[in-house]
Order: structure tokens, then sequence, then C-alpha cells
């Protein structure tokens, strides 16, 4: 399972990050919670990837064992 935050304007779906390409994916649309003002959305849309650590074989702590 792959989840990508994105930003729901009452018509379109606007990803945050990016999905996979050439693939094909069920995918499950779960609205969190309205926005109460642009300012919201836009400190949200600015956020950094909180996951993105993960690509960085740096801090793969499993690597220490191999």
């Amino acid at each position: 399972m792959i989840a990508v935050k994105g930003i729901y304007d009452g018509k379109n779906i606007l990803p945050l990050e990016s999905l996979p390409k050439n693939k094909k994916f069920k995918v499950l649309i779960t609205l969190l919670e309205e926005f109460s003002d642009d300012e919201e959305i836009r400190i949200f849309s600015s956020q950094n990837d909180a996951f993105s650590f993960w690509n960085n074989e740096k801090e793969d702590i499993y690597q220490d064992f191999i």
C-alpha cells in the first residue's frame, strides 16, 4: 500500500507527492478533514515528505548488520 498526501478542491485531486508511473493500482480515496482557509492549504502543501529518509541508504539502520 502506498499513501500519498493530496488536496481535493471540490473538483480535482492534486497529489502533493510523486505517484508510481506505468503501473495500475486500486485506489481508495479518503477525505480526512476540510481546510478552514487558504493559509491552512498553503501550510499543508508546503510540508516536506516525512518519510523521505527511507530513500536515503545512510538512514537504513538494517543495513548496518549485513
